[in-house]
C-alpha cells in the first residue's frame, strides 16, 4: 500500500449488507470473494476493482456512488487480497473488462462446484473464440431441472473469463425476464437506445453491437423458447453462445449437449464439501473432504446413488447436514423414511437455486401438464414402473385398462409421439428408439408418488397392476424374453401396491412373474412375489378357498428346490388337505398336490410315502393322459426317481422313457423338461455301467440347456455332476474334476452351500482324492458331503448309505478299523433295509464289512 493514501470506512456498503441481514461472510459467498476482502472494503483500507464494482451494484441494484464505491483516492486490491487462487484468477480476469465493464454475469462462482471437467472441455473447445470457423460456435446445454446447467455456465464464464472481450448473462426463462436482460446489457454498453421508449429500438441496438463486434459469449440461461433468443442474434456473428435449456433440441439455434448426472466421485466429493466441514488442522490435508472418516464417504456414496447424481438434491443434501448439523448416515436414513419432507425442503441458504428438488421437479411437471393433458396421466402410470427400459408397447397393448385421459391417447401412434415430444421437451423423458423404451429419473417418480395421498396412489398402482397383468404373457419357454423385459415393471408396481387392497389382477400378476422366476432358478424374488399373493389372498377369499391351496402348492415347490424341506412339507401338506376338504379326492388339482409333495417325499428319502402319493396322483392322471400329457409325464418322472434311488433300474428306464415320450411329443426335442428327463434316464445308464450311452445323453441335455435356459441354471449341474462320476470310473480324472467342480460351483452358488445336491459333487470329488493317494483332502470332502446329507436327509436316504460307506471304505484302506467300523455297521443296516444287493456300491460294502470283520475275528 502506497504510504501517501488515505482511505475512509465505506458506511454505505456496511448499511446495505446490514439491511438483508447479511454477514460480511454470506455476502462474501454472493461475490465469490473472501470474507477479509469485504472486511477491508468496509473498513477502507482496500477499494473493490472494477469487476467487484459491477457485482456489487448489480447484486444491491445501486450505483456506485450510492454504495459509496468511487473514492476520490482508488486503490486496486493486490492479488494477494483477493482471496483463492480461483478468485485471484477471476479477478484478473475482470480487470481485462475495466474501462468497459461488459460483464453482467449476475451470480458469484460457486465455490462448492465440483468436476463436470469433460463438459467444460468440449464447451470450450466449440466455444472458444479462436476455435475453427466450420465449427458452430453455440451450444445449448439441456437435461432435466436441477441438473445443474446453470451451475456449469456459471463455472465455465469465471473459467474462461480472458478468453472473451465480453461476457453477458440472459435470463431467458420467459419474455418478460429476457428483455429485462438485454435492457442490462444496453446499459452495461451505455448505447443510446436504451432509453428509447420503445423497446424494439433497444433490442435492435444490442443486435447491431453484437454483429459488428467480436470476442463476447453470449449465455441464455434456463432457456424456454428458442425464437426470441434467435430474434436476438444477428444473422452473421463473431460470438459464442451458450445456453441452458431443459429442451433436447434447440433446431438450429445451438448444438445440444445433454450434461449427465454427476458421476459417483463427483457426487461423493461434492456432497463433502457441501456440509462444510470444519477446516482440517495445520498438519492435516488442506482438502476439508479428506478430512471425513471412510463410513462418512461410504454413507455419501449411497446418498449419491439414492439420488442418482441430481445436484440439486446433493446441494439440498449438504444445506440439510450442515444446518441440522445431522450426520450424512442420518441423512441417508431420513431420505429413506421420510422423503417426502426431506426433498420439500430447501434449507434457508438456497443459493443460485431457492428451490428444493419437489418444487423444480413439480414447476416442469405442470408446465408439461398445461401442454398436453394426458401427460401428466402417463407421468402417474409411470411413477409405479421401473424408471429404465419402459416399453413403449406396454401402454399400447394394456391401453384399455389406462382410463379415458390416457388409454385412447396410447392407443393411437400420433398421438402417443405427442405426449413422448412434450415430456422429452422438459428433459423428464428420454426415449430409446432402437429398443422401443424410454426412461425417467428416480427422483421424478419419487416427488410423483410422495405427492399422491394413499387413496390415489392406490388408484394408479391398480390401475398400472391392470395392465401389466393384461401385457404379461402365460409362462412359457417361448415367452421368456419377453417375461424378462417386463419383469422390472412388475417387481417395481407390486412393490409399490403392497398397501392396496384385493386384487384378481394382482394376485395373478405376482403369481405369473414368480412362476417365471422360478423358472429362471432366481429362488428369493419368486418367494416375494408368491408370498405377496398368498398374503392378499388369505384375509381376501378366506381360509377355505380352492385358490389357496394353489398358492400354497406354489411355495412348497419354491421351498423344496431350495432345499427347506420342513417348510415345504407343511405347505404341501396344508394344501393338500385344504384341497382334499374342499375339491375331493379326485380333482385334477389334488393330484397336483399329489404329485409335489410326492417329489419332496422323494428327495427327502421317504419312499413309501412317495410311493403312495404318486400311485394315486397317477390313478387321476391315467384316464386323462391325452388330455394331461404333462401332468402325467411328471407323476411318471418322479415315479421313476423314486425306483432309481431304489436300485430298480428296469422299472425305472421303462417310466422314464414313457416320461421323455409324453413330453416331447407336446414340448418339442429341445425343451429343459425334456433334457431334465434325458439327465435322469442317463443316470439310470450310467448305474448300469452303460457309460457311452449316457454320455450321449448328458451331452444332449447339456445342448438343450445350453440354448434355453443356459449354462448358469442350477439343473445344468445334474448333467455336469453325473458327467464328472462317469469320467471318474473311467479314470478321466482331468475332465472329472473339472465337471464336478462346475457342478459344485453352480448349485453352491444359487442353491447355498448346504443344499443336499452340494453333497453329490463333494463326493465326487472325494473319492478321486481317495484313488489319487489324498487321503486327507478325501476324508475332508467326505465328512462335508455327509453332514450335509445327515442334516437334510432322512436317516434311511439311500445317497446317505454311499457317503457312509465311502468313508468307511477310505478309513479301511488306511488301516483306520475303529473308524471305519460304526459306519460299515450304518451301511449294513441301510443296506438291507432297501434291499440293495444288486448295486455295486453296496455289494463294495458287504465286501468291506466282511473284511472288516474277518481281520477282527468278530461275526457279522
Amino acid at each position: 500500500m502506497h504510504p501517501s493514501r488515505t482511505f475512509r470506512a465505506n458506511h454505505r456498503l456496511r448499511q446495505e449488507r446490514i439491511q438483508r441481514n447479511w454477514r460480511q461472510h454470506d455476502l462474501a459467498e454472493h461475490l465469490g470473494a473472501t470474507t477479509l476482502t469485504i472486511q477491508r472494503w468496509e473498513k477502507g483500507s482496500h477499494q473493490p476493482s472494477a469487476y467487484f464494482r459491477v457485482k456489487l451494484c448489480t447484486l444491491f441494484g445501486k450505483s456506485a456512488e450510492e454504495l459509496g464505491l468511487l473514492p476520490a483516492t482508488t486503490e486496486c486490491a493486490s492479488p494477494a487480497a483477493e482471496g483463492s487462487s480461483d478468485q485471484r484468477s477471476v479477478a484478473t480476469a475482470a480487470r481485462s473488462f475495466e474501462g468497459r465493464r461488459w460483464w453482467n454475469v449476475p451470480t458469484p462462482r460457486n465455490r462448492f462446484f465440483t468436476g463436470r471437467e469433460d463438459v467444460l472441455k468440449l464447451l470450450h473447445t466449440r466455444l472458444h473464440p479462436d476455435q475453427t470457423p466450420t465449427l458452430p460456435q453455440a451450444c445449448a446445454l439441456w437435461n432435466l431441472g436441477g441438473m445443474g446447467k446453470t451451475q456449469v455456465a456459471i463455472e465455465y464464464a469465471y473459467r474462461y473469463a480472458r478468453d472473451y472481450q465480453a461476457v453477458f448473462w440472459l435470463d431467458a426463462e420467459n419474455d418478460e425476464s429476457l428483455m429485462t436482460s438485454i435492457q442490462q446489457i444496453a446499459d452495461l454498453l451505455e448505447l443510446p437506445e436504451r432509453l428509447a421508449r420503445e423497446r424494439t429500438q433497444m433490442v435492435l441496438a444490442v443486435q447491431r453491437w453484437l454483429a459488428k463486434n467480436s470476442g463476447w459469449l453470449l449465455i441464455g440461461d434456463n432457456l424456454e423458447n428458442g425464437d426470441l433468443l434467435q430474434a436476438l442474434l444477428p444473422p452473421l456473428h463473431q460470438g459464442a453462445l451458450l445456453v441452458t435449456t431443459r429442451h433436447p433440441t434447440c433446431g438450429p439455434l445451438a448444438e445440444p449437449i445433454e450434461l449427465p448426472p454427476m458421476s459417483s466421485e463427483e457426487g461423493v466429493t461434492f456432497l463433502l464439501r457441501r456440509t462444510r466441514r470444519p477446516a482440517p488442522a495445520a498438519d492435516q490435508a488442506s482438502s476439508p473432504e479428506m478430512t471425513f472418516t471412510r463410513s462418512e464417504r461410504s454413507a455419501a456414496a449411497e446418498v449419491v446413488q439414492l439420488l442418482e447424481g441430481l445436484p440439486l438434491a446433493l446441494d439440498q443434501a449438504g444445506a440439510y447436514i450442515e444446518e441440522t448439523g445431522c450426520s450424512i448416515a442420518n441423512y441417508l436414513q431420513r431420505c429413506l423414511h421420510q422423503r417426502k419432507h426431506v426433498f420439500a425442503r430447501r434449507g434457508t441458504h438456497g443459493g443460485a437455486h431457492a428451490a428444493s428438488v419437489t418444487t423444480t421437479l413439480l414447476l416442469s411437471l405442470r408446465q408439461v401438464e398445461r401442454t398436453h393433458s394426458a401427460a401428466g396421466a402417463l407421468l402417474k402410470t409411470c411413477a409405479f414402473l421401473h424408471p429404465e427400459a419402459i416399453p413403449e408397447e406396454m401402454f399400447v397393448v394394456g391401453a384399455a385398462h389406462l382410463g379415458p385421459v390416457l388409454g385412447p391417447v396410447v392407443a393411437d401412434p400420433y398421438q402417443f409421439d405427442l405426449v413422448l415430444a412434450a415430456l422429452r421437451s422438459a428433459s423428464l423423458l428420454t426415449r430409446h428408439p432402437q429398443t422401443q423404451t424410454f426412461s425417467f429419473h428416480r427422483l421424478v417418480q419419487a416427488v410423483l408418488q410422495d405427492q399422491m395421498e394413499s387413496a390415489e396412489r392406490a388408484f394408479w398402482s391398480q390401475r398400472v397392476g391392470r395392465m401389466l397383468h393384461a401385457v404379461f404373457p402365460e409362462v412359457e419357454l417361448t415367452t421368456w424374453s419377453q417375461c424378462e423385459r417386463l419383469l422390472p415393471h412388475v417387481l417395481a408396481c407390486t412393490t409399490a401396491s403392497a398397501d392396496a387392497g384385493y386384487s384378481q389382477e394382482d394376485i395373478e400378476l405376482c403369481q405369473k412373474a414368480g412362476d417365471y422366476l422360478f423358472q429362471r432358478a432366481r429362488y428369493k424374488q419368486a418367494e416375494a412375489l408368491f408370498r405377496r399373493a398368498l398374503d392378499k389372498q388369505e384375509p381376501a377369499l378366506g381360509a377355505d378357498h380352492p385358490q389357496l391351496a394353489t398358492s400354497l402348492a406354489r411355495l412348497g415347490t419354491l421351498f423344496r428346490h431350495q432345499g427347506d424341506y420342513e417348510q415345504a412339507e407343511a405347505l404341501f401338506q396344508h394344501a393338500l388337505s385344504l384341497g382334499e376338504r374342499v375339491l375331493g379326492p379326485h380333482h385334477l388339482e389334488v393330484a397336483r398336490l399329489l404329485t409335489g409333495l410326492a417329489a419332496l417325499y422323494a428327495d427327502r428319502g421317504k419312499s413309501e410315502q412317495a410311493e403312495l402319493l404318486y400311485q394315486r396322483a397317477l390313478q387321476i392322471w391315467e384316464p386323462l393322459e391325452e388330455a394331461e400329457p404333462l401332468e402325467m409325464a411328471r407323476a411318471l418322472n418322479g415315479l421313476a426317481v423314486l425306483r432309481r434311488n431304489q436300485w430298480k433300474y428296469e422299472p425305472a428306464e421303462r417310466l422314464y422313457e414313457r416320461a421323455l415320450q409324453l413330453r416331447e411329443r407336446v414340448l418339442g426335442s429341445k425343451h429343459p423338461e425334456v433334457a431334465m428327463t434325458l439327465s435322469n434316464l442317463a443316470t439310470v445308464l450310467q448305474a448300469t455301467q452303460h457309460y457311452e450311452q449316457a454320455e450321449q445323453l448328458y451331452q444332449r441335455a447339456l445342448s438343450i440347456w445350453e440354448q434355453t435356459v443356459g449354462l448358469t441354471h442350477p439343473d445344468v449341474a445334474y448333467a455336469l455332476n453325473n458327467l464328472g462320476e462317469i469320467y471318474r470310473e473311467q479314470e478321466r480324472y482331468e475332465h472329472a474334476q473339472s465337471f464336478s467342480l462346475k457342478a459344485l460351483h453352480l448349485w453352491k452358488q444359487v442353491l447355498g452351500a448346504d443344499h443336499a445336491l452340494v453333497a453329490y459333487p463333494l463326493q465326487n470329488l472325494a473319492k478321486m482324492a481317495q484313488t489319487q493317494g489324498n487321503f486327507a483332502r478325501a476324508e475332508v470332502l467326505f465328512r462335508r458331503a455327509l453332514q450335509i446329507r445327515e442334516r437334510q436327509l432322512e436317516p434311511i436316504h439311500p445317497t446317505l448309505m454311499l457317503t457312509l460307506n465311502s468313508l468307511a471304505a477310505l478309513y479301511l484302506e488306511q488301516g483306520k478299523h475303529d473308524q471305519a467300523e460304526p459306519l460299515s455297521r450304518r451301511v449294513e443296516h441301510l443296506r438291507a433295509q432297501h434291499e440293495a444287493t444288486e448295486h455295486h456300491d453296496a455289494l463294495t460294502t458287504l465286501q468291506a464289512v466282511a473284511k472288516l470283520t474277518q481281520e477282527q475275528g468278530k461275526d457279522v
